[in-house]
């Protein structure tokens, strides 16, 4: 083990999903970090591997935390090989260990990726063996050290994932509803609300409870990666446990001091299903006890009063796996005179993929943000508002009922 290894800066990239990085740059600066480059999918700072530990612990809107070994010019997979096979890979894996390898390829030499992969373990492999008289194990599994190559026409560069499977996931997710939102596009939501943690936060048609879940690990100042027990950076010949040790009883002590929130948190759904799902996601999460639940719908929901201005965030169907979008546009109209009736003490955040739905119905918002929910492209409106025609439609639905 090298212990001075883990003081050596070097650029770290930090990925996402696509529309998040705002957020995530937030979030890393908060963490005493500098920023570099925002990306669509991605944010740089610089940092040691100690800190990739803290990232990897600390950060809710991120995917991976990758740290920079090398960057060079390679025009073909010979050229490739022979930049590797000069990284001393003997200071980073276990000579005994397991390491798998990611990449990203766009190279007009390559047309395979797999055989960018081959030729990064052959290159690790060709080192260990002349430095150390044996190689590690290979393969495609994430659970140990993590390779990853990225690769654009003739600029390569190659980092330790010091993450392995992604952030994201958290661990509280024993049950799911048909289309599950990620953690990390539900704290970045909260993040783009402007959710101060003080004010209540409700989450109508809460589907299995992410958004809520993901609200009071925020209000409690909870590290998203605290119950996490395998990261790849710990896989690492040069990984000291004391330092990450030390760090998790740091985040510990901040969650047990912010536990107990001043603010309510409730989630309602018009599906059984789905509310017992939150209710079993809430148990692994430790949240029962701070978060309500309840089956009724949206328009009848809890909305309790605020001593400080709250939120709501609805993540309504928008059609495809998720209902008829013509059957869908009294429940947009529904949410417009909600939000409506609540605007004097709650800001109101609808998160569809389907705004033209929104916009057909008249619910309309000056300010949306843009994400995407797997592929699919997303809009989050702030305060959307009916027009003078679609609220006075909605008054007349509401009188008939």
């Amino acid at each position: 083990m090298n212990p001075s290894f883990t003081e050596e800066p070097s650029t770290l990239v930090v990925t996402c999903s696509p529309g998040v990085a705002p957020h995530l740059a937030s979030e890393i600066s908060a963490l005493g970090f500098r920023t570099g480059r925002v990306s669509e999918t991605a944010v740089e700072t610089e940092g040691t591997l100690a800190d990739c530990m803290k990232l990897n612990l600390h950060l809710r809107t991120a995917h991976r935390v990758l740290y920079a070994l090398d960057r060079f010019r390679a025009r073909n997979a010979n050229q490739l090989y022979a930049s590797l096979v000069e990284i001393p890979w003997e200071r980073y894996l276990d000579p005994e260990g397991y390491f798998s390898v990611d990449r990203a390829v766009d190279n007009p030499t390559i047309f395979d990726t797999q055989y960018a992969a081959l030729k990064v373990k052959d290159a690790v492999a060709d080192r260990m063996r002349t430095a150390c008289g044996r190689r590690p194990d290979s393969g495609n599994e994430r659970d140990k050290a993590c390779l990853f190559l990225h690769w654009t026409d003739d600029a390569a560069a190659i980092y330790l994932d010091t993450t392995g499977d992604s952030l994201s996931f958290r661990g509280y997710r024993a049950a799911s509803s048909e289309a599950p939102m990620r953690e990390s596009l539900a704290a970045a939501l909260l993040m783009a609300s402007g959710w101060n943690r003080r004010g209540n936060l409700l989450n109508p048609m809460c589907g299995c409870g992410t958004i809520a879940i993901e609200a009071l690990w925020m209000a409690q100042h909870r590290a998203p990666a605290l119950q996490r027990e395998n990261f790849a950076f710990m896989h690492l010949a040069c990984f000291e446990p004391g330092a990450w040790t030390r760090l998790r009883s740091e985040a510990v002590r901040e969650f047990e001091q912010h536990k107990d929130i001043a603010c309510r948190i409730v989630a309602s759904d018009i599906d059984p299903a789905m509310v017992a799902a939150t209710r079993e996601n809430l148990a692994l999460a430790g949240g029962t006890e701070h978060v309500e639940c309840d089956v009724c719908d949206f328009t009848i929901s809890l909305v309790p009063e605020s001593a400080e201005r709250g939120v709501i965030l609805l993540n309504p169907p928008y059609g495809g796996r998720m209902g008829d979008p013509v059957r869908l546009r009294g429940t947009y109209l529904d949410i417009g005179g909600f939000l409506e009736s609540h605007a004097g003490a709650y800001d109101g955040y609808v998160f569809t993929g389907n705004p033209e739905l929104a916009e057909a119905v008249g619910l309309t918002s000056p300010n949306a943000q843009t994400f995407y929910s797997g592929r699919i492209e997303c809009k989050l409106l702030e305060n959307p508002r009916l027009t003078p025609e679609a609220l006075a439609q909605f008054r007349r639905r509401d009188a008939r009922r």
